[in-house]
C-alpha cells in the first residue's frame, strides 16, 4: 500500500507529543507500507534525514512565516476576525502547500493520504479524489473551549470565543472531506462519529517506547517534583502557570525544600520568569527529557486544558514514575487513581496530593511499578501501529 502522510512539519526532533506519536507510527508504518511524507521544512535538515533513515521518503515545502509575536503576527490575527476559517487553519494554508501535494500525487499515485492534522484537511477539500484519512489527535473544540473557560483576560477571552466557535464549525466540516479518521480517544472517536461520518472511527492510543523510557536503580532527590512538555503550547503553559501560582505555595509552606523543574522548548517570557520563584526551575530546551524525570520522586501533570492523552504521562510512567494528574490530563489513557496513577483537581487538592505522595516512598514504588507493568501490557508503538495499518486497509478496501 503506497501511503502518502500531510502534515505541518517533519516529526524530528521527538521534543513534543504529536511529533513523537507522528514519528513513532509512522515509522512503523514505514516497516509496512511504502510511506512519503509531504511537509514544511527544508531539505538539507536533520529532520529529513531521520525520516529517510526510516525509509520514508520526504516532499518539503518551504514552511510560512508563523512567528506568534510582533505586528505582523497581531495583523493576522485580526485579519482573520473577517475569514470563516480558524487561525490554526488560514496560517497553515498556502498554494505552494497545495500545488505540490498534487504534484507528488501525480507524479506517484497513492493509495491513500493520511492528513496528520485535523486543520490540513483543508487540503483535502478540494481534493476529493484523494482518498483520505484525517489522524485526530484531538477534538481541536474541546480545547478552543477549555481556552475560553480558563482565560481572564476579557478581550483575549472575546477573541478566543470566536476562534472557538470556527473551529467548531470547521471540525464538524471537515471530516466528511475524508474517507475515515483515527482518534487518540474512545471519547474523542465518539465526536467524530457524532458529526455523521459515512465511515467507522477508529481509536489508535498514543504509545511510548518501553525499550527507551526504562527505570533506573538510582534513588530520586525526595524533594523534587517535575513537569514535562512543550512550553510553546499554552495548554502546558496554563499547567505550568497554575502549579507555580496556585498550587506550589501550599507545598512549600508544608514542605520548604520542594523544589519543581519545569521541562520543555521554547518557554515564553511569561513562563522564564516563573523561574525566579524559589525552587522553580525552567529549564528550557534539552537534548533528553530523561535525567530530569530520574532525578524527580514524583511527575506532575497539573493541566487544566488538554485532549487527545498525553505521552508524559506514559514517558514518566515507562521510567517507573509515580504519575500525579489531574483528571483533565488523564483523560483517555486506561489508567486507575489510586493504582497506577494519583488523581487531583483544584489548586488545595493538588497540593495536598503532592505532599501525601512525597511523603510516602513505599507508595511512590506501588503505584509507579503498577504504572510501567501497564504500558508495557497497553501502550508500546508496534502493538498500536497494527491497530492503524488494519484501518487503512479497511479504509482502501471500504472506499474503493
Amino acid at each position: 500500500m503506497r501511503v502518502l502522510v500531510i502534515d505541518e512539519e517533519f516529526p524530528w526532533p521527538l521534543n513534543t507529543g504529536k511529533r513523537t506519536r507522528s514519528f513513532s507510527l509512522t515509522k512503523a508504518l514505514a516497516e509496512r507500507d511504502d510511506v512519503s511524507y509531504l511537509a514544511y521544512g527544508e531539505a538539507d535538515s536533520d529532520a529529513v534525514r531521520a525520516m529517510e533513515a526510516c525509509g520514508i521518503t520526504c516532499h518539503c515545502v518551504p514552511p510560512p512565516d508563523r512567528r506568534q509575536e510582533g505586528p505582523k503576527f497581531y495583523a493576522k490575527l485580526l485579519m482573520n476576525l473577517v475569514s470563516s476559517l480558524p487561525y490554526i487553519v488560514s496560517s497553515h494554508y498556502t498554494e505552494r502547500f497545495a500545488r505540490r501535494l498534487a504534484e507528488v500525487h501525480r507524479e506517484k499515485p497513492y493509495d491513500l493520504v493520511v492528513c496528520e492534522w485535523s486543520p490540513y484537511s483543508i487540503f483535502l477539500k478540494s481534493t476529493p479524489e484523494l482518498k483520505s484519512v484525517i489522524v485526530a489527535h484531538n477534538i481541536e473544540a474541546d480545547i478552543w473551549r477549555r481556552y475560553e473557560e480558563n482565560e481572564t483576560n476579557p478581550l483575549r477571552r472575546w477573541y478566543i470565543s470566536i476562534q472557538r466557535a470556527k473551529v467548531e464549525s470547521f471540525e464538524r466540516n471537515c471530516f466528511s472531506w475524508s474517507h475515515g479518521a483515527t482518534a487518540v480517544t474512545d471519547a474523542d472517536a465518539q465526536v467524530i462519529a457524532s458529526y455523521g461520518v459515512p465511515y467507522p472511527v477508529r481509536t489508535v492510543e498514543n504509545g511510548v517506547d518501553v525499550g527507551y523510557f526504562v527505570p533506573t536503580e538510582s534513588e530520586p532527590d525526595p524533594d523534587a517534583l517535575v513537569f514535562t512538555g512543550s512550553m510553546d503550547w499554552r495548554p502546558n503553559q496554563d499547567a505550568v502557570e497554575f502549579f507555580v501560582k496556585e498550587v506550589f505555595p501550599g507545598i512549600r509552606r508544608e514542605r520548604p525544600g520542594a523544589r519543581i523543574t519545569v521541562v520543555g522548548r521554547r518557554p515564553p517570557r511569561s513562563i522564564q520568569d516563573l523561574g525566579h520563584v524559589d525552587g522553580v526551575t525552567i529549564t528550557g530546551t534539552v537534548d533528553d527529557v530523561r535525567p530530569f524525570v530520574e532525578e524527580a520522586a514524583v511527575f506532575v501533570v497539573p493541566l487544566r486544558i488538554g485532549g487527545g492523552s498525553r505521552l508524559k504521562i506514559l514517558e514518566a510512567m515507562a521510567m517507573g514514575k509515580p504519575v500525579l494528574s489531574t483528571s483533565v490530563g488523564a483523560e483517555g489513557l486506561q489508567v486507575t487513581d489510586g493504582q497506577d496513577i494519583v488523581l487531583a483537581d483544584g489548586a488545595e487538592a493538588f497540593a495536598r496530593a503532592t505532599l501525601e505522595l512525597l511523603d510516602d516512598r513505599e507508595r511512590q514504588r506501588r503505584i509507579a511499578r503498577a504504572g510501567r507493568a501497564l504500558v508495557e501490557q497497553r501502550y508500546h508503538w508496534d502493538r498500536l501501529a497494527d491497530v492503524l495499518h488494519g484501518y487503512l486497509i479497511e479504509t482502501l478496501a471500504r472506499s474503493t
